[in-house]
Parts: C-alpha cells; structure tokens; sequence
C-alpha cells in the first residue's frame, strides 16, 4: 500500500467513524455522550488534516458515504459503547498502515493517531492488544 492509498483508508475510517459516534451518541448516557462528543470532533479534526495531506501528494479526494451500516444493531448504551471500541481499533490498525507507507513526520503523526484510537477504543471497552486492530 502506497501512501495516497494509506491516507484515502485513513479518510475513510474517520468518515466512519464521525458517522458512527453520530448512531451512537443517543444510546449514552450524558457523561458518555460529552465523550462521544469529543471523539466525534477529534475525528473530524483527523480527517480534515488528513485531506490536506491529500492535496500535498496531489491525489484524489475520496467521497464520504452517504450511509454506513453498523455490524450490529444500536439499541442501547451496551451496544453504543461497542461500536465505539469497534470502530476506534480498527482505525488504529489503518493508522498502522499509514504508518507503515508513511516517513517522517507523517509517520510521527500516523503512530500518534493509532496510539489516540487504540486508547480511546479502551476507554470505550474494546479488549487490549499488544498490536491493537491486528488480532
């Protein structure tokens, strides 16, 4: 994987996950929905950065589905708080990627976006991995 085609997955991923944490959010509790809020933003903020990064090496920027289907249903804080996990360590494991096609500070930035995910997905119960996303 080149890295217009790392950076395009990683476009992808925060795409989904701003419209997972959208699903989500009235399944929570207040307290969990200022998270939700927060990761929501952090997430949008990743993605932003990562199309200008986009333009720098001059590849197309993909579109945003216009839906995504959850893999399970959202009917509760339970099945919120998973989702969220879900979600996050999968983005870990595509900011590995990036990483990997990545150099420098790019690759700076794409280990400290995993390491923010894989956290995060912790803080939503995901179970830990030494590699997170690549069980």
């Amino acid at each position: 994987m080149n890295q217009s085609e790392a950076l395009i997955a990683a476009i992808n991923g925060e795409a989904a996950a701003v419209y997972a944490y959208g699903l989500l959010g009235p399944q929570l509790d207040v307290s969990a929905q200022s998270l939700a809020r927060s990761s929501m933003n952090a997430h949008r903020q990743r993605e932003l950065s990562l199309r200008a990064k986009l333009d720098v090496v001059g590849a197309e920027q993909p579109g945003a589905a216009v839906a995504y289907e959850p893999p399970f249903p959202i009917d509760n804080a339970a099945s919120a708080s998973e989702l969220a996990g879900l979600v996050e360590m999968r983005l870990a494991a595509t900011y590995a990627d990036l990483a990997g096609a990545s150099s420098d500070s790019d690759r700076n930035d794409a280990v400290l976006a995993a390491r923010e995910s894989a956290v995060r997905g912790i803080t939503w119960g995901a179970p830990t991995a030494a590699f997170p996303g690549l069980n």
